[in-house]
């Protein structure tokens, strides 16, 4: 397939098959930018996927929607043709009406130029394009890239989603994004740096909850400790997970439990004694449904998160250990239940039946709980002569808070032509950027020089 039958509409479609979508239209919410690019969001349809493409509408944007499911994409441009940016925030969970401006910071001047000023949040969303291709065609892969600046990547387990767009990417030259938070997805990406720097290309893995906060957390007691030498990250995220979370979970415990010494990552026992059993999470909510639920001392146990790529990599701290929030019975299950674990899912038709029943439950919060949720991340830094800081910060729902990274994400990289390579989330904005992003907080520092 060609790239003219691309533009002509036998590859890109709108909801309706009989009629080309007007992609240059002057709506304020129909239309990213009159003749401007636009770029493509790929795994659209998946929980998260949705709430990226609703977030990216709602600030005006023109994502064409893509993944490897035809009937899916066809329903889901339909679903959000017509809607307005006041309903899309009221379903993403957004507090408040939508009235923002389309873009902050360095973007809006280029938007307000283009468009005119602010959003209409009463103008309804122009029909979508969408193209259906799958990550396992290289030829239907590239073919996909054709024409867009940059891609998010939302369609997991990145372990093996990533790999195919990463390269498609760079033989096309557009800027990658994506929302893992799998360590052997990281590593990926930042093994192409060199290519990318040469292809004049953006790699930016990670653009959702699980790094964008922790990353920044990272960067700030970087800032406050500068002789660190060790690094703790930790995550108090109360509530339920995606199918599509779950799925990657599944796919990465056969891996087993990571941390990185010495800049190396290495395997590791969860029954360790160097590991910590509790982090104290800051003071409580005083009221609201998290109340009792975020703060105060909560038992951990060591996890493998994508910080463990991207927190060396930010700050040059080569010990990193992450946790997550976790009861108490299962951190003491741990180091007995984890070898079970890998050992019945490094078995493919049992890891396959996981998988079909968690595609059974819930697909993940509803807009109630995305908007009344709430997460805290802890950090702490260390260095050889005693001196120590902790961070605490506090961040919106996590599916919520991905959306609105990840496209605003997205705007910093089309924005800015000096941003080149793999980077961190906090490498190339700086945790003043991650700080900016709506309902975040510092809760509170904490330091031997405090």
């Amino acid at each position: 397939m060609s790239p003219s039958q691309a533009s002509s509409g036998e590859f890109d479609e709108p909801g309706e098959a009989s009629a080309q979508p007007d992609v240059t239209g002057p709506g304020p919410v129909g239309a990213r930018r009159r003749n401007g690019p636009e770029w493509l969001l790929y795994g659209a349809y998946g929980y998260t996927g949705r709430l990226l493409a609703m977030e990216a509408l709602r600030r005006g944007h023109r994502p064409i929607l893509a993944g490897r499911n035809e009937a899916r994409l066809r329903e889901l441009a339909g679903e959000l043709a017509g809607r307005t940016a006041r309903e899309l925030a009221r379903e993403l969970g957004h507090p408040g009406a939508a009235t923002e401006r389309a873009m902050d910071g360095a973007a809006a001047t280029e938007m307000d130029e283009e468009q005119g000023g602010a959003l209409d949040p009463d103008a309804p969303v122009a029909p979508l394009r969408w193209r259906c291709f799958s990550l396992d065609d290289p030829g239907a892969l590239r073919e996909g890239l054709a024409d867009v600046p940059a891609v998010i990547h939302a369609a997991g387990p990145f372990l093996h989603t990533a790999p195919p767009m990463l390269e498609a990417c760079l033989e096309r030259g557009v800027h990658y994004l994506d929302i893992s938070g799998e360590v052997p997805a990281f590593e990926a990406a930042f093994a192409l740096d060199q290519r990318a720097r040469e292809r004049g290309v953006v790699l930016l893995p990670g653009v959702g909850m699980d790094v964008v906060p922790t990353d920044a957390a990272a960067a700030l007691l970087a800032e406050a400790l500068p002789s660190a030498t060790r690094l703790e990250l930790a995550l108090n995220s109360p509530g339920r997970s995606s199918a599509g979370t779950l799925r990657t979970v599944l796919e990465g415990v056969p891996g087993g439990l990571l941390v990185r010494r010495d800049g190396r990552l290495e395997e590791a026992s969860p029954g360790r004694r160097e590991f910590r059993r509790h982090v104290d999470f800051g003071p409580e909510p005083p009221g609201g449904v998290m109340a009792g639920r975020l703060g105060g001392l909560r038992s951990v146990s060591p996890y493998t998160w994508g910080d463990l790529a991207t927190a060396w990599r930010t700050t040059g701290v080569g010990h990193v250990t992450c946790y997550m929030a976790t009861p108490r019975w299962q951190v003491r299950l741990m180091p007995v239940a984890l070898p079970l674990l890998r050992a019945a899912l490094s078995v493919d038709p049992l890891r396959r039946l996981a998988g079909r029943l968690v595609d059974r439950g819930p697909d993940g919060p509803s807009p109630q709980r995305r908007r009344t949720g709430r997460v805290r991340v802890w950090g702490r830094m260390a260095d050889d002569e005693g001196r120590w800081a902790e961070v605490v910060l506090e961040l919106p729902e996590g599916y919520r808070f991905t959306a609105v990274s990840g496209v605003r994400a997205l705007e910093e990289v089309l924005a800015r032509s000096d941003l080149r390579g793999a980077i961190t989330p906090a490498g190339a904005f700086g945790h003043g950027w991650v700080l900016s992003l709506p309902e975040m907080e510092v809760v509170e520092r904490r330091g031997s020089a405090e």
